[in-house]
């Protein structure tokens, strides 16, 4: 109940930005920041950094509208970011949210009440990025303790990367585009649960020993993984490229005729498949286009571990781009006043139902 009453208040703190700007004729870009019961609207390319410097440190939502904003140095703080969506919605009208620039996830240095840094580091706990396209997610290090419950959820960028050590993150529903970066560590952290599920993803590289690691119902297009002991777990994927190494515990995944396979190979995997047999669009090749949904000719014939169709469609999240919040697509206002000296008001406005 708590969660559907705080969407339900972000949509209301939405409903106000869009008769905003109906009624001002105008499209600039809008932050609203909602600060427990307070709600504060920004406005501008600025607006994204000018939300995030007054946020709290923790609990804060930050909702942007369509557009292009500039983008805070370091997200430091244990709060929630939501766009509209990472393309452009042609059956709506609904333009994405892009962000100029990085978004860095760093612990922030404590700061006595002497001004004096102190070598000790705020925990960032829980951020959750929704609903935007950015160049890159870097989770950075400040020599501080791991990143906890870390969610990208909808996003578009060119690669994540992890640059300290990570817990229990999952990164959802996202296109990651860049077939050399993808989504990497440093080398030298480690990730414990981490899940990337339901994602268009060239290649995941992890360096370090020992993480547990695992991809579900995702498209990888280009296979590079790296590592020395078997903590890759892939499952329900479809995958096309390189060599999947030997260490890699790969299970219900289709491996396109492009694909070969180092070590032994179970038995509850599709072999040599070619485009023509598994995708249902002609010509389609499993390449990333926008308003594509990569929808499989013969769904029931491959099953996963969980029981749904093998790929982006199957599993708990599903491939959707719809941010989970709900979304204004249409506002109307009829700027006569009526006898009564009220104005009439027409808002359609959608949500995902599912995660």
């Amino acid at each position: 109940m708590k969660n559907v009453m705080k969407k339900l208040f972000l949509f209301m703190a939405a409903v106000g930005i869009a008769l905003t700007a109906s009624a001002q004729k105008t499209e600039m870009q809008m932050a609203t920041l909602q600060n427990g019961n307070e709600t504060i609207v920004l406005y501008g390319p600025h607006a994204f950094i000018n939300a995030y410097n007054m946020a709290a440190d923790s609990g804060a939502v930050i909702t942007l509208s369509s557009g292009e904003f500039n983008t805070p140095s370091y997200i430091q703080k244990s709060i929630s970011i939501y766009g509209v969506g990472y393309e452009d919605d042609a059956a709506t009208g609904t333009k994405r949210t892009y962000l100029d620039g990085q978004l860095r996830i760093k612990p922030a240095d404590i700061i006595n009440e002497e001004s004096e840094t102190i070598k000790a580091y705020k925990k960032v706990n829980g951020v959750h990025i929704e609903g935007l396209q950015a160049w890159d997610i870097y989770a950075d290090d400040n020599n501080s303790e791991p990143i906890t419950n870390l969610v990208i959820a909808k996003c578009k960028v060119s690669t994540i990367g992890f640059y300290v050590s990570s817990y229990n993150c999952v990164i959802r529903q996202c296109v990651v585009s860049q077939y050399v970066g993808g989504v990497y560590d440093n080398s030298s952290v480690y990730a414990s649960n981490l899940l990337i599920a339901n994602c268009y993803v060239p290649c995941v590289k992890w360096f370090s020993n020992n993480s547990t690691v695992k991809v579900d119902h995702s498209i990888i297009r280009y296979w590079y993984a790296m590592g020395t002991t078997s903590f890759y777990n892939y499952t329900n994927c479809i995958i096309s490229g390189h060599n999947i190494p030997n260490y890699a515990s790969v299970s219900h995944c289709l491996l396109m005729e492009n694909s070969s396979f180092s070590g032994p190979l179970g038995d509850n995997n599709w072999t040599e498949l070619n485009n023509a047999s598994v995708w249902a669009a002609e010509g389609e090749d499993g390449s990333y286009a926008e308003n594509k949904d990569f929808a499989l000719k013969d769904p029931e014939q491959y099953i996963g571990t969980d029981g749904t169709e093998v790929g982006l469609h199957g599993g708990v999240y599903h491939w959707n781009k719809i941010p989970s919040i709900p979304r204004i697509t249409e506002c109307v206002i009829n700027t006569e006043n009526a006898a009564n000296g009220t104005i009439k008001v027409s808002i359609k406005a959608e949500a995902q139902t599912k995660e």
